[in-house]
């Protein structure tokens, strides 16, 4: 009997043990405030979601060209859909004559070619490019277009100009466009393709003939 009182007795005080220590918590005024907080907290962070979601992961995006090439090859590709039109050549610089050879790029090459549909020589895309985008008939063969224009030192060339080289063992016998960061565009030979290429190459820089620049003024005179 003795040993029962002794059981409920311990019973009973950690019964009252525990009211004590919930009435404690309930009365703490600290507690209480932080639990208001973090309650506060939720609800504010679950209203601000709702008023001002996440976006879409899925964004489309896309890189911007920065380098003059890279600009260069962005707007032909813009202007390739409208092949027809033509610049007028007072409004039309050589920088346009250079973006609009790099419409051309892929077209394969052809000896005495001078259109798209069939393909180009050297000469023959410039020929082109000038005639339908700056109204221009320039000569048929790159010796002949060399005394064109203005004459333009090689740490001077902007892009347009005309680029001359020695590939067939005499001065003048290749020819392409100056497009910027020291590459050129032209169309090499049989089996390849209209393309751009890096002058400070050994092969190009030991053939370089010199370069002509087709200003307004000096195209009206021809």
């Amino acid at each position: 009997m003795a040993y029962c009182s002794h059981f409920l007795l311990a019973i009973s005080c950690i019964t009252l043990g525990n009211l004590a220590s919930a009435q404690n918590l309930s009365e703490d005024p600290i507690k209480q405030l932080v639990t208001t907080q973090k309650s506060i907290a939720l609800d504010q962070a679950v209203e601000v979601s709702d008023q001002y979601p996440l976006p879409d992961t899925n964004i489309s995006w896309s890189p911007k060209f920065t380098d003059s090439i890279g600009d260069l090859i962005v707007q032909a590709k813009l202007d390739r859909s409208n092949r027809d039109a033509s610049i007028s050549i007072n409004k039309a610089g050589s920088s346009e004559l250079a973006q609009a050879a790099l419409n051309y790029l892929g077209v394969r090459y052809r000896f005495g070619g001078t259109a798209p549909s069939t393909g180009f020589d050297c000469s023959g895309l410039i020929y082109y490019t000038a005639s339908k985008y700056m109204g221009v008939n320039l000569p048929r063969n790159s010796k002949s277009m060399a005394g064109i224009g203005l004459k333009v030192a090689k740490d001077s060339l902007k892009p347009g100009d005309l680029v001359f080289f020695n590939t067939r063992g005499f001065t003048y016998s290749h020819v392409g466009i100056y497009v910027g960061a020291n590459k050129f565009v032209h169309s090499p030979r049989t089996g390849t393709v209209v393309r751009v290429e890096d002058m400070s190459n050994a092969y190009w820089t030991k053939r370089y003939n010199g370069a002509r620049r087709l200003e307004g003024r000096a195209l009206a005179a021809y």
